[in-house]
C-alpha cells in the first residue's frame, strides 16, 4: 500500500513502537513548554528570526551545500556540509531561547522546501521528521536553558528569582564557557539526524530503503562524535552575534 508516494515500510532500525514512545516523550514537555514560554510570549521579531533563517537554511541546504566539495572518504563518516544548518539551528535557538522556536522554523523550512524544490511527495512525513529529528531536541534543551541559551549564564531552579546588585536574577550564574556546552548538544543533535532518524526509520518507512544496524549504529556515532566537536567550535561565533543583536541576556 502506497500514499503520496510513502510506502509505509515499518522494517525499519528503529521498530515504530520507540518511535511511539519517542514522540509521546517530546510531546508531553514541549507542550509544557509551550504552555508556559511560548504561546503567550513569542514577539513579532521572533517570528522574523524564524522566518529569515528558515530561508537563509533553504538557500544553504540547495544553493551553497551542493557546492562544497564531497570526498566519500570524508563525508562517509562526517558529513560536512552539515556545519552551515548546525550554525543556523544553534543561532534560531540561541536568538529567540524559547521552547519550540527551532520546531516552528523547520516547520516553515519544510514547507519552502516542499514549494521550491521537493515538491509534496511523501507528505506530511517529511514535516513529522525535519521537526521531531532536528528541532524537537534542541527545543527540549531550551526547556532548561531559555533565554540564556549561547551565553556563560545558567539558571538554577533552586534559586530566588529576585535580582541582584548586578541586574541578573539570584538564581542566574555565571559559569565560564558554559556556551560550549550549548554548541555540543546542537551539534550532536544536528549531526546524528540524518544517520539516525532518516536511515533509521524514516528512509524505509516512506520510502522503503533498507538500511543494516551497524551501518545506521557507525555513521550515527562517528557524525555524532565530529558534530559535538563542530558545536563546540560554533559557539563562540552564535555568542558573540547573540550578545551583538540581543544584547546582554
Amino acid at each position: 500500500m502506497t500514499w503520496n508516494g510513502v510506502q509505509f515500510d515499518l522494517h525499519s532500525v528503529i521498530p515504530w513502537w520507540a518511535m511511539l514512545i519517542y514522540f509521546l516523550i517530546i510531546a508531553a514537555l514541549l507542550v509544557y513548554g509551550w504552555r508556559k514560554h511560548v504561546l503567550y510570549n513569542l514577539r513579532t521579531v521572533d517570528f522574523v528570526y524564524m522566518g529569515l533563517l528558515a530561508a537563509l537554511l533553504v538557500i544553504y541546504n540547495f544553493f551553497i551545500s551542493p557546492l562544497i566539495p564531497r570526498f566519500s572518504t570524508v563525508t562517509s563518516f562526517f558529513y560536512y556540509p552539515i556545519i552551515g544548518e548546525t550554525f543556523i539551528l544553534f543561532l534560531v535557538a540561541a536568538l529567540i531561547g524559547k521552547p519550540g522556536s527551532v520546531m516552528i522554523m523547520m516547520f516553515i523550512y519544510t514547507l519552502l522546501s516542499d514549494i521550491f524544490h521537493y515538491g509534496f511527495g511523501g507528505e506530511p512525513f517529511w514535516f513529522i521528521y525535519e521537526v521531531t529529528a532536528y528541532a524537537a531536541l534542541i527545543d527540549m534543551w531550551l526547556l532548561l536553558r531559555g533565554k540564556y541559551m549561547g551565553t556563560p549564564y545558567q539558571r538554577f531552579f533552586g534559586g530566588a528569582a529576585t535580582a541582584t546588585a548586578g541586574g541578573k536574577p539570584a538564581n542566574v550564574r555565571k559559569i565560564p564557557y558554559f556556551y560550549l556546552v550549548d554548541g555540543a548538544v546542537v551539534g550532536f543533535v544536528t549531526s546524528i539526524a540524518y544517520n539516525f532518524w532518516y536511515q533509521g526509520f524514516w528512509a524505509t518507512f516512506v520510502e522503503g530503503y533498507s538500511y543494516t544496524t551497524n551501518y545506521v549504529l557507525v555513521t550515527t556515532a562517528t557524525n555524532g562524535i565530529m558534530g559535538i566537536i563542530v558545536g563546540i567550535i560554533l559557539a563562540p561565533l552564535v555568542y558573540y552575534i547573540k550578545s551583538v543583536v540581543v544584547g546582554k541576556v
